[in-house]
């Protein structure tokens, strides 16, 4: 993926991780960086659309709100 992806692109992204995931997960799972990615987690984020569930070994772990 070349362009930044949209924010239903990243929650489809992190719906297909599974439980929990990473921003590191989901920008592999997109094939971007995670800065290029950034904008569109954050309003993911912010919409309620994740959730912080825990921190593992410096890993911010993230769920998908129902």
């Amino acid at each position: 993926m070349s362009e930044a992806p949209t924010q239903e692109q990243v929650v489809e992204a992190a719906r297909s991780l599974g439980a929990d995931f990473s921003r590191d997960d989901v920008a592999k799972k997109l094939d971007v960086e995670i800065s290029v990615m950034r904008p569109s987690w954050k309003a993911a984020k912010e919409s309620g659309q994740f959730e912080k569930v825990k921190s593992a070994d410096d890993k911010r772990l993230f769920t998908l709100k129902a």
